[in-house]
């Protein structure tokens, strides 16, 4: 009996904790699903927590006492110094817009009292203010002039010279450089699916439908932009180190429930140019690295700890880690928490241990990489040196604790990379602040039908990114790359890329 009541113990004691865990994955199933998109974690605020543990309040409750809590507050004084509000933005603003006047006049110019006319002494200005033009449709048409020689003949035939005409965007159709540009600048910087941009369009009078524009932007990738896009690649693969993340994109035309959009970033800093590339791949498989950095790249990438990011599958490249994926899993474990029982939590402490490694990390001062890899290693390695002993030393870790310890002890070895080299940053968000406004497009239009329009979202997203990176307007940018490309020769490409000057000069914010 004694043994069975032991078992029996034992087995009850095994289903509370797995309970517990299972609460707990639930609970951070909800965050993920329902909580704020954030990994800031709310404080209870002092003076509003309970007078008893949770504990405590069980026992009393099992009780017939009835129990009043009284919670004293004392009210605080904020005061907060605004800044002074700039002036002149306004009128400055309404200055550099093209000026139109108009002036309301007297409907009845003759005296009240005497009724003769009245005589004009003066107006003033009474208020300014911006006024919107709504979009029009106009047809250009360019005719070709020729001109005769009147005293030359050739073989009995007239000298007749025709001026140049530029080569057409699309041949034989009415859709020119600046409407297309808007589309593309729709759908790739607001988002704006196909099927929502054909109100707009037919709005102002174009007879237009979503296939059409779908096909004619593909056309153009196809035709004009995809050699401007190896371009990119071919920039990308000069660089010593890359950011380098995945995300997912529904492609119809596929028989994979899920294809992928893998993205390179340059760094912010020591890069020689900032630019994104996208690369269409119906797999997350890790070959997928090797085809696009090359299996012999010996850089430095900046991932997540995905394991396609393999040391055995490129032992020429070295990857980091992002350090933010590894507290995240720690502060997800602090939001499953109640907030009076954070306080206690040994994530909460991991987490409270990273925060200074990144403010010292902000902070730091130098002029090259090799005095921020010097910098580094006297101000930053210290305090994560700190991290991973308490990590370290936590006894019996359980459930997501483990996991979370497990993952940042696995990742160690990568994240010091960043006391080798200067110029590996600390986080891989630059790539993920990249790839965000392509899931918010993923969210209105849901997939792409064909491959062809897939590799055609690749290459907008591309220079799209690249283009904001270098402060270019992407509708002048789209424009002038449609304007020109029709008639340049192949040769110089990099003529078009968006730190190039003519670029900079024709299409800057």
């Amino acid at each position: 009996m004694e043994k069975s009541n032991e078992q029996l113990k034992k087995e009850n004691q095994a289903l509370k904790e797995q309970v517990v865990q299972l609460q707990t994955m639930v609970k951070l199933l909800q965050n993920q699903l329902f909580g704020k998109k954030t990994e800031v974690i709310e404080k209870v605020i002092d003076g509003q927590q309970s007078l008893f543990n949770d504990d405590e309040l069980d026992q009393l409750q099992e009780s017939a006492t009835t129990i009043t809590e009284v919670i004293e507050t004392k009210a605080r004084k904020v005061v907060r110094h605004r800044q002074a509000k700039a002036t002149g933005r306004r009128t400055a603003f309404l200055d550099r817009l093209p000026q139109i006047n108009e002036e309301i006049d007297l409907i009845n110019k003759n005296c009240p009292h005497c009724h003769q006319e009245m005589k004009l002494i003066g107006k003033h200005l009474y208020s300014r203010e911006a006024q919107l033009k709504p979009a029009e449709l106009y047809c250009r048409n360019l005719f070709q002039t020729s001109y005769k020689c009147l005293d030359c003949e050739e073989a009995g035939k007239d000298v007749i010279i025709s001026s140049k005409m530029p080569q057409s965007l699309i041949p034989h159709s009415y859709f020119s450089s600046s409407i297309l540009a808007k589309v593309a600048e729709y759908k790739f910087e607001l988002a704006l699916p196909f099927h929502r941009q054909v109100k707009l369009w037919q709005a102002i009078g174009l007879p237009i439908k979503g296939k059409q524009l779908a096909t004619n932007i593909i056309k153009l990738s196809q035709t004009y932009l995809e050699p401007l896009y190896e371009q990119l690649k071919t920039e990308m693969s000069k660089e010593h180190v890359i950011h380098m993340d995945e995300t997912p994109f529904k492609v119809i035309e596929e028989d994979k429930t899920n294809s992928y959009f893998w993205v390179t970033r340059t760094t912010k800093e020591f890069s020689h140019h900032q630019l994104a590339v996208f690369h269409y791949r119906n797999t997350r498989s890790g070959q997928t690295v090797g085809e696009i950095v090359g299996s012999a790249y010996q850089g430095l990438i900046m991932c997540d700890g995905y394991g396609g990011y393999s040391d055995r599958l490129y032992p020429s490249a070295n990857f980091g880690s992002c350090l933010v994926h590894i507290r995240r899993e720690f502060v997800r474990i602090v939001q499953s928490l109640r907030p009076n029982r954070r306080n206690d939590s040994k994530a909460e402490q991991a987490i409270a241990l990273l925060a200074p490694v990144f403010h010292t990390e902000n902070q730091l001062k130098y002029q090259t990489s090799s005095e921020k890899c010097s910098e580094r290693i006297r101000r930053v390695k210290p305090l994560l040196d700190k991290f991973y002993r308490y990590i370290n030393n936590i006894e019996f870790p359980q459930g997501k604790l483990r996991a979370a310890i497990g993952n940042a002890l696995k990742l160690k070895e990568r994240v010091y990379r960043i006391f080798e080299d200067g110029q590996l940053p600390l986080t891989n968000n630059p790539v993920e602040q990249i790839i965000r406004p392509s899931t918010l497009i993923r969210k209105n239009s849901l997939f792409a039908k064909s491959i062809a329009g897939a590799q055609a979202s690749a290459i907008y997203y591309s220079l799209t990114a690249s283009a904001k990176l270098n402060h270019l307007n992407i509708y002048k940018y789209f424009k002038y790359l449609f304007d020109h490309l029709p008639n340049q020769n192949r040769t110089g490409l990099e003529a078009y890329l968006p730190w190039s000057k003519e670029v900079q000069i024709n299409c800057h914010e």
